[in-house]
């Protein structure tokens, strides 16, 4: 192999990865090849409660379709009470009138203390892990009504088409360490790696200060309901759930390293 050989075939990567890179900017890169692409507003017809914080489309064997995530947080009512919903949803676009597949409402309502729902946006991912054209659609938020900076409650949600939704539901990592300022370090539960029930007890096993209520900050309940659902359906969740989980952890572990601790809003 002669040098002018060596060196294409080392820049064909590197030129792949900034044609990759360039494609990104105008779309959201997802998983198995599903690229999703940003959009500020959507059709006639597509409904949206609250507000808008994302909107993106995608084709897949059942044509062009839309998801839309919105947010609300209410102004406090008379009794001092707050209430607060997340929705999203997705389309079909067919000509000029969008048909629904599928929409997800929760609330929290007459919340005595701070009500939030949050999209967490790394979550959102579109895949097509089964190879057959017909894409899933993950999102994934956060649900509480507190008083104090602990972990909340955290759904990861998969919709197949019109009927079909596999869910993991848990814990996320929000005030799940705190900084000790004796030991000059931060403490707490450590991210599980591995959500089995017996995996969260060895660790309550190994951290007895912490207390013993399972799901631990990081983990969900169970995987009852992909009990029934193609093999590589769970993979991908159980992936991505600790990813989104490893990075809340760094995210809020960093500035309590640096700043010490932090001070709810």
């Amino acid at each position: 192999m002669n040098s002018v050989q060596l060196l294409r075939g080392q820049l064909r990567p590197v030129l792949m990865g900034l044609l990759m890179s360039v494609a990104c900017i105008t779309t959201v890169c997802a998983d198995d090849g599903v690229a999703l692409t940003s959009i500020d507003q959507v059709p006639d017809g597509v409904e949206v409660r609250g507000k808008q914080i994302a909107a993106y489309t995608w084709d897949d064997k059942q044509g062009k379709n839309l998801l839309v995530l919105a947010e609300q947080v209410s102004e406090r009512d008379d009794d001092g009470t707050q209430s607060a919903f997340v929705y999203a949803a997705q389309y079909l676009i067919d000509g000029n009138r969008p048909k629904r597949v599928w929409m997800l409402y929760d609330d929290v309502q007459h919340c005595e203390f701070d009500a939030s729902l949050r999209f967490d946006r790394a979550a959102t991912k579109v895949t097509d892990l089964t190879g057959d054209g017909i894409t899933q659609a993950t999102v994934g938020y956060s649900r509480t009504c507190t008083s104090d900076v602990s972990p909340n409650e955290f759904k990861l949600i998969m919709h197949v088409g019109k009927s079909q939704k596999y869910r993991l539901r848990g814990v996320d990592r929000v005030g799940a360490a705190w900084w000790d300022e004796e030991a000059g370090a931060l403490r707490g539960m450590p991210l599980p790696k591995d959500c089995s029930v017996a995996a969260q007890q060895a660790l309550v096993s190994q951290y007895k200060e912490q207390g013993t209520e399972l799901p631990l900050p990081g983990c969900y309940g169970d995987e009852k309901d992909f009990a029934k659902a193609p093999a590589p359906y769970l993979d991908f969740m159980r992936t991505q759930w600790f990813a989104l989980m490893q990075k809340q952890d760094e995210t809020w572990s960093q500035p309590q390293t640096e700043d010490g601790p932090v001070e709810p809003d």
